[in-house]
């Protein structure tokens, strides 16, 4: 085997190694978290029940209770930006757990690969979801 038939093979190999790998990466996107905080607007703790499911297999990406302090915001996490369903109720805390309260208000948006972050905006008898997209 001569010298230049080595350097081809030497060469060639490493390049369709990478081209390979090129394609791979093509396919992969980069996910940035989507922030979740709570703004308690009211004078009394509220308990808050906060569930996402994707949009495409329907599968839970989060569910959390929390209870928000009287007049304080808290931030509760962070949610993947793949496309999901969101809901969020506002939950009576005569029960012993926040999720076995009676629901007193909800509502219910969508976020995905735009969304930067989501607050909550809770008051004694409303909640309010307003989300923040990228542009």
């Amino acid at each position: 085997m001569n010298r230049r038939t080595l350097l081809r093979a030497g060469t060639a190999l490493p390049l369709a190694a990478l081209a390979g790998c090129l394609g791979s990466i093509q396919d992969l996107r980069l996910s940035t978290p989507v922030t979740l905080r709570i703004e308690n607007e009211s004078d009394d703790n509220r308990n808050v029940v906060i569930v996402a499911h994707t949009v495409d297999d329907d599968r839970q990406t989060y569910d959390e209770a929390v209870s928000a302090p009287p007049e304080q915001s808290a931030s509760v996490g962070h949610l993947s930006d793949e496309e999901q369903h969101l809901r969020v109720e506002l939950v009576d805390e005569s029960g012993e757990e926040p999720e076995s309260g009676e629901v007193i208000a909800s509502e219910e948006t969508f976020i995905g690969a735009d969304t930067r972050s989501v607050v909550v905006y809770v008051s004694t008898e409303d909640v309010r979801v307003e989300v923040d997209r990228r542009d």
